[in-house]
Protein backbone atom coordinates (compact mmCIF):
# COMPACT_ATOMS: atom_id res chain seq x y z
CA UNK A 1 0.00 0.00 0.00
CA UNK A 2 1.70 3.68 -1.40
CA UNK A 3 0.33 5.06 2.06
CA UNK A 4 2.15 2.60 4.68
CA UNK A 5 5.86 3.24 5.42
CA UNK A 6 8.18 3.30 8.43
CA UNK A 7 7.34 7.27 8.66
CA UNK A 8 3.44 6.65 8.79
CA UNK A 9 3.87 3.22 11.31
CA UNK A 10 6.24 5.06 13.63
CA UNK A 11 3.51 7.89 14.08
CA UNK A 12 0.19 5.76 13.27
CA UNK A 13 -0.75 7.78 10.79
CA UNK A 14 -2.85 6.22 7.56
CA UNK A 15 -1.54 8.85 5.08
CA UNK A 16 1.99 10.39 4.73
CA UNK A 17 0.47 13.87 4.64
CA UNK A 18 1.80 16.12 7.30
CA UNK A 19 -0.33 19.73 8.03
CA UNK A 20 2.32 22.77 8.00
CA UNK A 21 2.38 24.29 11.55
CA UNK A 22 1.98 27.40 10.20
CA UNK A 23 2.49 29.71 13.21
CA UNK A 24 -0.86 32.35 14.18
CA UNK A 25 -2.64 30.36 11.13
CA UNK A 26 -3.39 27.03 13.06
CA UNK A 27 -5.74 26.04 15.27
CA UNK A 28 -6.47 23.10 17.31
CA UNK A 29 -9.97 22.54 15.59
CA UNK A 30 -6.99 22.46 12.13
CA UNK A 31 -5.00 20.02 13.71
CA UNK A 32 -7.86 17.85 15.04
CA UNK A 33 -9.14 17.75 11.45
CA UNK A 34 -5.82 16.62 9.56
CA UNK A 35 -4.90 13.99 12.45
CA UNK A 36 -8.61 12.66 12.76
CA UNK A 37 -8.68 12.02 9.03
CA UNK A 38 -5.49 10.25 8.81
CA UNK A 39 -2.76 12.56 8.59
CA UNK A 40 -0.60 14.09 10.86
CA UNK A 41 -2.27 17.90 12.42
CA UNK A 42 0.64 20.77 13.35
CA UNK A 43 0.23 23.72 16.21
CA UNK A 44 2.86 26.50 15.95
CA UNK A 45 3.97 27.74 18.98
CA UNK A 46 5.24 31.27 17.86
CA UNK A 47 5.94 33.32 20.63
CA UNK A 48 4.00 31.69 23.05
CA UNK A 49 3.66 31.71 26.81
CA UNK A 50 4.19 27.45 28.21
CA UNK A 51 0.72 27.92 29.59
CA UNK A 52 -0.72 28.93 26.13
CA UNK A 53 1.44 26.09 24.75
CA UNK A 54 -0.60 23.70 27.25
CA UNK A 55 -3.96 25.22 26.34
CA UNK A 56 -3.64 24.55 22.51
CA UNK A 57 -2.48 20.89 23.37
CA UNK A 58 -5.46 20.42 25.05
CA UNK A 59 -7.56 22.31 22.99
CA UNK A 60 -6.54 19.51 20.22
CA UNK A 61 -6.65 16.32 22.52
CA UNK A 62 -10.28 17.67 23.21
CA UNK A 63 -11.06 16.77 20.12
CA UNK A 64 -8.72 14.03 18.65
CA UNK A 65 -6.74 11.05 19.86
CA UNK A 66 -4.80 11.03 17.01
CA UNK A 67 -1.21 12.44 16.81
CA UNK A 68 -0.03 15.73 17.22
CA UNK A 69 3.00 17.97 16.00
CA UNK A 70 4.57 20.82 17.85
CA UNK A 71 6.32 23.40 16.46
CA UNK A 72 8.83 25.60 17.56
CA UNK A 73 10.70 28.20 14.97
CA UNK A 74 13.91 29.23 16.71
CA UNK A 75 15.88 32.91 16.50
CA UNK A 76 18.13 34.95 18.22
CA UNK A 77 17.14 38.20 20.07
CA UNK A 78 18.16 41.16 17.67
CA UNK A 79 19.71 43.05 20.18
CA UNK A 80 19.41 47.32 20.94
CA UNK A 81 17.31 48.42 17.93
CA UNK A 82 18.19 51.74 18.69
CA UNK A 83 18.88 53.67 15.55
CA UNK A 84 18.03 50.91 13.67
CA UNK A 85 16.37 50.78 9.92
CA UNK A 86 15.54 54.78 10.00
CA UNK A 87 14.59 54.56 6.30
CA UNK A 88 12.74 51.17 7.04
CA UNK A 89 10.90 52.96 9.63
CA UNK A 90 10.45 56.44 7.74
CA UNK A 91 8.82 54.44 4.66
CA UNK A 92 6.62 52.05 6.59
CA UNK A 93 5.62 55.36 8.70
CA UNK A 94 4.10 57.13 5.46
CA UNK A 95 1.75 53.63 4.89
CA UNK A 96 0.93 54.37 8.28
CA UNK A 97 0.39 58.05 7.69
CA UNK A 98 -2.49 56.76 4.74
CA UNK A 99 -4.22 54.67 6.95
CA UNK A 100 -4.34 56.57 9.59
CA UNK A 101 -2.43 54.48 12.06
CA UNK A 102 -0.38 57.24 13.79
CA UNK A 103 2.94 56.87 15.05
CA UNK A 104 4.70 53.53 14.07
CA UNK A 105 5.46 51.64 17.40
CA UNK A 106 8.65 51.61 18.73
CA UNK A 107 10.58 48.13 17.05
CA UNK A 108 10.99 44.89 19.41
CA UNK A 109 11.27 41.35 19.20
CA UNK A 110 11.86 39.02 21.91
CA UNK A 111 14.40 35.77 21.13
CA UNK A 112 12.33 32.16 20.02
CA UNK A 113 13.85 29.81 21.97
CA UNK A 114 12.50 26.44 24.09
CA UNK A 115 13.20 27.48 27.15
CA UNK A 116 13.16 25.58 30.60
CA UNK A 117 10.00 26.07 31.19
CA UNK A 118 8.30 24.98 27.99
CA UNK A 119 10.77 22.04 28.17
CA UNK A 120 9.33 21.11 31.26
CA UNK A 121 5.88 20.89 29.72
CA UNK A 122 6.63 19.15 26.86
CA UNK A 123 8.45 16.70 28.51
CA UNK A 124 4.98 16.22 30.91
CA UNK A 125 2.49 16.47 27.91
CA UNK A 126 4.62 14.56 25.54
CA UNK A 127 3.16 15.58 21.95
CA UNK A 128 4.08 13.02 19.57
CA UNK A 129 6.26 15.38 17.94
CA UNK A 130 8.08 18.67 17.98
CA UNK A 131 9.78 19.78 14.83
CA UNK A 132 11.77 22.83 14.62
CA UNK A 133 12.61 25.70 12.22
CA UNK A 134 15.87 28.04 11.36
CA UNK A 135 17.70 25.38 12.95
CA UNK A 136 18.06 23.42 16.19
CA UNK A 137 18.02 24.14 20.06
CA UNK A 138 20.92 23.06 22.08
CA UNK A 139 21.79 19.70 22.12
CA UNK A 140 20.94 18.46 25.67
CA UNK A 141 17.10 19.71 24.75
CA UNK A 142 17.65 17.65 21.55
CA UNK A 143 18.76 14.34 23.60
CA UNK A 144 15.94 15.34 26.68
CA UNK A 145 13.38 15.37 23.80
CA UNK A 146 14.31 12.33 22.37
CA UNK A 147 14.68 10.72 25.65
CA UNK A 148 10.94 11.30 26.12
CA UNK A 149 10.26 9.26 23.54
CA UNK A 150 9.43 12.46 21.29
CA UNK A 151 10.03 12.36 17.87
CA UNK A 152 12.40 15.22 16.36
CA UNK A 153 11.86 16.72 12.73
CA UNK A 154 13.52 20.09 11.65
CA UNK A 155 13.49 21.67 7.81
CA UNK A 156 16.56 21.84 5.92
CA UNK A 157 17.14 23.91 2.98
CA UNK A 158 20.46 22.46 1.67
CA UNK A 159 21.69 18.62 1.21
CA UNK A 160 24.23 20.11 4.24
CA UNK A 161 21.75 21.52 6.55
CA UNK A 162 20.07 17.64 6.47
CA UNK A 163 23.14 15.55 6.90
CA UNK A 164 23.89 18.73 10.04
CA UNK A 165 20.73 17.50 11.53
CA UNK A 166 20.92 13.73 11.11
CA UNK A 167 24.21 14.54 12.79
CA UNK A 168 22.43 16.06 15.58
CA UNK A 169 20.20 13.26 16.27
CA UNK A 170 16.91 13.70 14.27
CA UNK A 171 14.54 11.43 13.35
CA UNK A 172 13.20 12.90 10.16
CA UNK A 173 14.34 15.86 7.98
CA UNK A 174 11.70 18.31 6.16
CA UNK A 175 13.56 19.08 2.79
CA UNK A 176 12.24 22.81 1.83
CA UNK A 177 12.34 23.52 -1.52
CA UNK A 178 11.84 27.23 -2.32
CA UNK A 179 8.30 27.04 -3.84
CA UNK A 180 7.42 26.52 -0.15
CA UNK A 181 5.05 29.16 1.44
CA UNK A 182 6.35 30.52 4.45
CA UNK A 183 9.55 31.28 6.36
CA UNK A 184 12.64 29.41 4.76
CA UNK A 185 13.90 27.06 7.05
CA UNK A 186 17.63 28.12 6.34
CA UNK A 187 20.19 27.71 9.33
CA UNK A 188 23.22 27.63 7.59
CA UNK A 189 23.54 31.69 5.98
CA UNK A 190 23.24 29.79 2.45
CA UNK A 191 22.46 32.70 -0.43
CA UNK A 192 18.64 32.79 -1.15
CA UNK A 193 19.52 32.46 -4.75
CA UNK A 194 21.70 29.42 -4.19
CA UNK A 195 18.60 27.17 -2.61
CA UNK A 196 16.94 24.74 -5.09
CA UNK A 197 13.69 23.71 -6.07
CA UNK A 198 12.11 20.76 -4.36
CA UNK A 199 12.45 18.55 -6.96
CA UNK A 200 15.70 19.29 -7.07
CA UNK A 201 16.49 19.20 -3.42
CA UNK A 202 14.45 16.33 -2.24
CA UNK A 203 16.37 13.03 -3.89
CA UNK A 204 19.65 14.61 -3.33
CA UNK A 205 18.66 14.94 0.56
CA UNK A 206 17.23 11.37 0.06
CA UNK A 207 20.69 10.15 -0.60
CA UNK A 208 22.74 11.87 1.35
CA UNK A 209 21.07 11.17 4.98
CA UNK A 210 19.37 7.59 6.76
CA UNK A 211 16.31 9.24 7.81
CA UNK A 212 12.74 9.43 6.43
CA UNK A 213 12.73 13.27 4.41
CA UNK A 214 9.57 14.57 4.08
CA UNK A 215 8.82 16.49 1.32
CA UNK A 216 7.72 21.01 1.41
CA UNK A 217 7.15 22.92 -1.36
CA UNK A 218 4.70 23.18 -3.74
CA UNK A 219 2.78 19.92 -2.38
CA UNK A 220 -1.30 20.80 -3.14
CA UNK A 221 -2.54 18.12 -4.72
CA UNK A 222 -2.28 14.45 -5.84
CA UNK A 223 -0.10 15.10 -8.90
CA UNK A 224 2.33 16.79 -6.74
CA UNK A 225 2.25 14.56 -3.89
CA UNK A 226 2.62 11.47 -6.00
CA UNK A 227 5.64 13.05 -7.74
CA UNK A 228 7.60 13.83 -4.12
CA UNK A 229 7.16 10.19 -3.08
CA UNK A 230 8.47 8.77 -6.59
CA UNK A 231 11.65 11.20 -5.61
CA UNK A 232 11.95 9.21 -2.06
CA UNK A 233 9.87 11.35 0.03
CA UNK A 234 8.64 9.07 3.02
CA UNK A 235 5.81 11.95 3.47
CA UNK A 236 4.69 15.91 2.56
CA UNK A 237 4.35 18.95 4.37
CA UNK A 238 1.11 20.23 3.59
CA UNK A 239 0.63 24.62 4.18
CA UNK A 240 -0.72 26.53 1.77
CA UNK A 241 -3.56 24.05 0.67
CA UNK A 242 -4.50 23.86 4.46
CA UNK A 243 -4.96 27.98 4.75
CA UNK A 244 -8.03 27.29 2.13
CA UNK A 245 -9.62 25.20 4.87
CA UNK A 246 -12.49 26.75 7.06
CA UNK A 247 -10.46 25.32 10.39
CA UNK A 248 -7.45 27.53 9.46
CA UNK A 249 -7.52 31.12 11.48
CA UNK A 250 -6.94 33.23 7.79
CA UNK A 251 -8.43 36.50 7.98
CA UNK A 252 -11.05 37.50 5.04
CA UNK A 253 -8.46 39.64 3.15
CA UNK A 254 -5.91 36.86 2.80
CA UNK A 255 -8.40 33.99 1.92
CA UNK A 256 -9.65 36.04 -0.88
CA UNK A 257 -5.73 37.04 -1.68
CA UNK A 258 -5.49 33.22 -2.14
CA UNK A 259 -8.68 32.74 -4.20
CA UNK A 260 -7.35 34.89 -6.91
CA UNK A 261 -3.68 34.36 -6.94
CA UNK A 262 -2.16 32.82 -10.04
CA UNK A 263 1.15 30.88 -10.79
CA UNK A 264 3.11 33.96 -10.78
CA UNK A 265 1.55 35.56 -7.96
CA UNK A 266 3.91 35.17 -4.98
CA UNK A 267 7.63 36.43 -4.05
CA UNK A 268 10.38 35.89 -2.16
CA UNK A 269 11.37 38.85 0.29
CA UNK A 270 12.48 39.76 3.39
CA UNK A 271 10.77 42.88 3.87
CA UNK A 272 7.86 41.79 5.45
CA UNK A 273 9.39 40.21 8.80
CA UNK A 274 12.96 40.54 8.47
CA UNK A 275 14.39 37.29 6.84
CA UNK A 276 13.00 35.97 3.76
CA UNK A 277 9.73 34.10 3.33
CA UNK A 278 7.24 33.80 -0.01
CA UNK A 279 3.96 36.22 0.25
CA UNK A 280 1.73 36.94 -2.78
CA UNK A 281 2.66 39.95 -3.67
CA UNK A 282 1.01 43.69 -2.99
CA UNK A 283 1.16 47.27 -2.26
CA UNK A 284 2.96 46.60 1.16
CA UNK A 285 5.76 44.70 -0.45
CA UNK A 286 6.09 47.14 -3.43
CA UNK A 287 6.06 50.31 -1.40
CA UNK A 288 8.78 48.76 0.92
CA UNK A 289 11.07 47.83 -2.17
CA UNK A 290 13.28 51.13 -2.62
CA UNK A 291 16.59 51.73 -2.77
CA UNK A 292 18.46 52.05 0.66
CA UNK A 293 15.68 50.64 2.68
CA UNK A 294 16.54 47.31 4.25
CA UNK A 295 14.27 45.38 7.17
CA UNK A 296 14.90 45.50 10.56
CA UNK A 297 16.18 42.04 11.92
CA UNK A 298 13.62 39.20 11.82
CA UNK A 299 11.18 39.81 13.89
CA UNK A 300 11.26 42.83 14.97
CA UNK A 301 10.36 44.04 11.22
CA UNK A 302 7.08 42.48 12.02
CA UNK A 303 6.21 44.62 14.48
CA UNK A 304 6.22 47.64 12.21
CA UNK A 305 4.24 45.99 9.30
CA UNK A 306 1.81 43.51 11.09
CA UNK A 307 -0.27 46.37 12.39
CA UNK A 308 -1.41 47.52 8.77
CA UNK A 309 -2.68 44.08 7.67
CA UNK A 310 -5.04 44.51 10.98
CA UNK A 311 -6.34 47.13 8.90
CA UNK A 312 -8.18 44.35 7.02
CA UNK A 313 -6.68 45.81 3.63
CA UNK A 314 -5.47 42.82 1.68
CA UNK A 315 -2.73 45.70 -0.09
CA UNK A 316 -1.49 45.77 3.43
CA UNK A 317 -1.27 42.39 4.42
CA UNK A 318 1.17 39.96 4.77
CA UNK A 319 0.11 37.35 2.05
CA UNK A 320 2.15 34.14 3.19
CA UNK A 321 1.90 31.62 0.25
CA UNK A 322 3.74 29.16 -1.44
CA UNK A 323 4.08 29.10 -5.41
CA UNK A 324 1.13 26.39 -6.21
CA UNK A 325 -1.22 28.49 -4.60
CA UNK A 326 -3.21 28.83 -7.79
CA UNK A 327 -3.53 24.77 -7.67
CA UNK A 328 -5.38 25.29 -4.06
CA UNK A 329 -8.93 24.45 -3.50
CA UNK A 330 -11.39 25.78 -0.44
CA UNK A 331 -12.71 22.49 1.39
CA UNK A 332 -12.56 20.99 4.73
CA UNK A 333 -9.48 19.99 6.42
CA UNK A 334 -10.46 16.31 6.30
CA UNK A 335 -11.89 16.64 2.92
CA UNK A 336 -8.56 17.92 1.90
CA UNK A 337 -6.60 14.55 3.45
CA UNK A 338 -8.77 12.56 1.63
CA UNK A 339 -8.70 14.33 -1.52
CA UNK A 340 -5.30 14.25 -1.77
CA UNK A 341 -4.98 11.13 -0.47
CA UNK A 342 -7.30 9.76 -3.43
CA UNK A 343 -5.38 11.61 -5.98
CA UNK A 344 -2.04 10.22 -4.99
CA UNK A 345 -3.51 6.83 -5.19
CA UNK A 346 -4.80 7.14 -8.81
CA UNK A 347 -1.43 8.66 -10.19
CA UNK A 348 0.56 6.53 -8.21
CA UNK A 349 -1.52 3.40 -9.49
CA UNK A 350 -1.62 5.07 -13.19
CA UNK A 351 1.94 4.07 -13.74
Amino acid sequence: MWSRNKLTERLKLEFPIFQAPMAKFTTPELAAAVSNAGGLGALGMWGLSAEDVITRIEGFREQSSGSLNVNYPLWKAPGDLTGVGLPMRECVQKLYDEKKLGPIPTPSASPGKLDPEHLEVLIEVKPEVISFHFGLPDQKIVDELKAAGIYILCSATTVSEAKFLEASGVDCVIAQGIEAGGHRGTFSDVDISMQSGLFSLLPQVVDAVNLPVIAAGGISDGRTMAAALMLGASGVLVGTAFLRCGEAKVPDAHRLALSNAQEASTILTNLISGVHARFIKNRLIEELQKPGVKPLPFPAQYSLTLPLGETGDKEFTDLLSGQSVALTREMSAADLVHTLAEETGKCLNSF
